[in-house]
């Protein structure tokens, strides 16, 4: 992310998923770069654009979360299933979408079945 990048605020992690996520984060603010949509249709993640106005959502009430290296990840199913990773700026110290795409749910099965996402329980963040 370059310094010219514009972070706007998009999510607050919700502590309630350390349970899942068998971890021990605070709440902490989930950013998102202006520059977002533009990184997605250049990757040609144009399904994924297209829910960019879900970001928060997605971050608030995942159907699934995980963490892989050292990002969270965030996925909703809707009529698209959508996979969002979070990532640390260790320079400013803040937690950024770094990118979202379009998932198959046999790829949500298998992260599943090796432990890289868990399902999110229906009243877990009720």
């Amino acid at each position: 992310m370059g310094n010219s990048d514009k972070l706007f605020q998009v999510a607050r992690f919700n502590p309630e998923l350390n349970k899942i996520l068998n971890t021990s984060y605070e709440a902490f603010m989930i950013y998102q770069s202006k520059g977002l949509l533009t990184h997605l249709l250049k990757r040609k993640h144009y399904v994924a654009a297209k829910y960019i106005d879900n970001i928060s959502e997605i971050i608030r009430k995942p159907d699934y979360i995980g963490t892989y290296n050292s990002s969270i990840e965030f996925v909703k199913c809707y009529k698209d299933n959508i996979f969002i990773s979070v990532k640390l700026d260790t320079k400013r110290n803040k937690y950024y979408v770094a990118t979202a795409y379009e998932v198959k749910q046999g790829k949500i099965e298998s992260y599943v079945k090796s432990g890289r996402l868990n399902k999110v329980g229906i009243n877990v963040l009720d």
